[in-house]
């Protein structure tokens, strides 16, 4: 997923195009996609998907996530494993270690994720998180901003009013990025195709592309799926 540096995308697929590998790229839709015409050079290798505004904070990334796990289950590509990456991403590792890597772990999804109220990440009045379940967000602009605030006060004294995670489930959040396989990939989308309430309930979480597959994960019972996960703990930033 990307909305700017299309060099620093094209250098991207670039580095990763073993002849093997398929990229499927959205571009965000408030982006010159004339900007990202060099990613031509790849030919059939890179998949175009439906363009959505990818705006901070709201549902801006689950759309073109759904919309990208969909494109790659409707591919003739029969795929091992799929990598989530942000445009501004960039490997550190050659192809053949991380081919190497992925071939010998006994893992196939590699995912941060934890449960909330985490009060050493949030301390005070975040509520060790809770806000991100609890609490309306319609975005940051000043309006919304305000109604945010002004539902959330009326949900405080009337409680019909107040957000409820669906179908009883307990908030966990995490990175954005992730790996995963087919059979999580078609997790997903089977879960959101049952259960289109729980994007909906999304539709108002603070950044909830840091939620979303998260809860998937923390709430599951599938033994499968749950034998494939490694819980990616640690993340550094640079």
């Amino acid at each position: 997923m990307a909305h700017k540096y299309p060099s620093q995308l094209h250098r991207l697929i670039d580095r990763l195009n073993d002849h093997s590998a398929h990229f499927f790229v959205h571009i965000d839709k408030k982006a010159d996609i004339n900007a990202f015409k060099s990613l031509d050079d790849f030919g059939e290798k890179v998949t175009f998907i439906d363009r959505f505004d990818s705006r901070w904070g709201k549902t801006g990334i689950i759309m073109p996530l759904l919309a990208g796990l969909n494109a790659i289950k409707q591919s003739a590509i029969l795929f091992d494993r799929i990598m989530v990456l942000s445009g501004q991403d960039y490997p550190i590792k050659s192809n053949e270690q991380i081919d190497y890597f992925f071939q010998n772990s006994p893992h196939s999804v590699f995912i941060n994720f934890f449960p909330i109220p985490n009060f050493e990440k949030w301390p005070g009045t975040d509520r060790g998180g809770l806000y991100r379940v609890d609490k309306y967000y319609f975005g940051n602009k000043w309006f919304e901003l305000f109604c945010s605030k002004t539902i959330n006060l009326l949900a405080s004294y009337i409680p019909r009013l107040r957000r409820e995670i669906p179908l009883g489930m307990k908030p966990f959040t995490g990175s954005t990025w992730f790996f995963l396989d087919m059979y999580f990939l078609d997790y997903i989308l089977e879960f959101v195709r049952k259960h289109p309430e729980y994007l909906k309930f999304h539709s108002n979480t603070f950044v909830a592309d840091e939620l979303f597959v998260h809860m998937l994960i923390g709430n599951a019972t599938d033994e499968k799926l749950l034998s494939t996960v490694e819980n990616i703990s640690t993340s550094r930033w640079s």
